[in-house]
């Protein structure tokens, strides 16, 4: 989420929407807020965070740390309702990360270097929270390359799918109660529904067979581009463990028999 925020953060500079004295706001599972703090912290910018309550503590935490005016709602519904409000105030601006296009533009930086590493793009799957990854991957590709687009939902809500959510999950970041404008539906060529607990084993098991300490979400891609079965296939992994620490991930518990077939051999860094 770094390259979208410093992107919205330098949009808004450009183009005189804001200034030293401006006061950002955005609504947030954790990582764009956290993304969108340090940003702030470095341009001089106040930041408030409106919030749900149900999300990882160490997004609270990490949040609290980093000096900004934090708002804990109940709902996702109330946190936007929560930064309308505070936006009446003339010096506020709303980043809206959920509609804001340059949340997707920001991600071309992300393509040229994919670029850079492989010739070959037969497929991208990741999966949607604000629709700014998918929407700026995505279009490129497919419009370059003809890449087949793969969106991920979390299998409890179904929400890409059936334009209705069917209740909480697990994969924080993704699946947020609603469908984003940013989300591309013209170019999704299908969906996959991604069970909380093969993410969540999937996550876990990165880290225990090639020590890639990577988050649920990123789990949650892994499974999907493993159930496409297309060779060569390219996904991201938007965050590391270190945000879940008090969350299922870190729960022995839980098993996969998805995660117990799957055998991860290597994986390289291109330089």
């Amino acid at each position: 989420k770094d390259r979208p925020a410093k992107f919205i953060i330098d949009e808004a500079y450009q183009n005189n929407l804001i200034n030293k004295d401006s006061i950002i706001c955005e609504v947030t599972s954790g990582n764009m807020g956290i993304a969108l703090a340090n940003v702030c912290k470095l341009y001089g910018n106040k930041i408030i965070i409106c919030m749900p309550k149900f999300v990882s503590k160490e997004r609270i935490d990490i949040l609290n740390k980093l000096n900004v005016e934090l708002i804990l709602t109940d709902s996702f519904e109330e946190a936007f309702q929560k930064a309308n409000e505070i936006s009446e105030n003339k010096n506020i601006y709303l980043t809206k990360q959920f509609e804001n296009i340059n949340n997707a533009d920001s991600y071309n930086t992300l393509v040229d270097e994919i670029k850079l590493q492989t010739d070959l793009y037969p497929a991208f799957i990741c999966g949607v929270g604000t629709g700014g990854t998918i929407n700026g991957i995505g279009t490129r590709l497919k419009n370059s390359y003809h890449t087949k687009i793969f969106a991920i939902e979390p299998l409890q809500t179904k929400l890409l799918s059936t334009g209705i959510s069917h209740g909480p999950h697990k994969i924080e970041g993704l699946s947020d109660g609603f469908i984003p404008s940013l989300y591309p539906k013209e170019i999704i060529d299908d969906i996959y529904s991604i069970d909380e607990n093969d993410a969540i084993c999937i996550a876990r098991k990165l880290n225990k067979e090639l020590n890639l300490p990577v988050g649920i979400s990123s789990g949650a891609n892994v499974v999907g581009a493993i159930l496409t079965g297309i060779d060569g296939i390219i996904t991201v992994f938007p965050d590391n463990n270190s945000k879940y620490l008090s969350t299922d991930l870190f729960n022995e518990q839980i098993k996969s028999d998805f995660a117990e077939e799957v055998e991860f051999l290597y994986y390289d860094i291109i330089e």
